[in-house]
């Protein structure tokens, strides 16, 4: 859980840094940075999930 942990740290971290401009643009560094992290973190709570099934096996 501390990836997941780490993650969510620097997921707050992005949205800080983020100006809440009117138009958003798909190209903004700010929203890549968030769409990359957001798919990072909950790929790493999926594998956690799954680690202890995995371990039970």
């Amino acid at each position: 859980m501390l990836q997941a942990e780490k993650i969510a740290t620097a997921m707050k971290a992005v949205d800080e840094c983020c100006g809440h401009c009117e138009v958003c643009s798909p190209a903004c560094p700010v929203a890549v940075a968030r769409r990359a992290l957001t798919g990072l973190y909950y790929d790493m709570l999926a594998a956690e999930a799954a680690q202890p099934a995995a371990e039970e096996a």
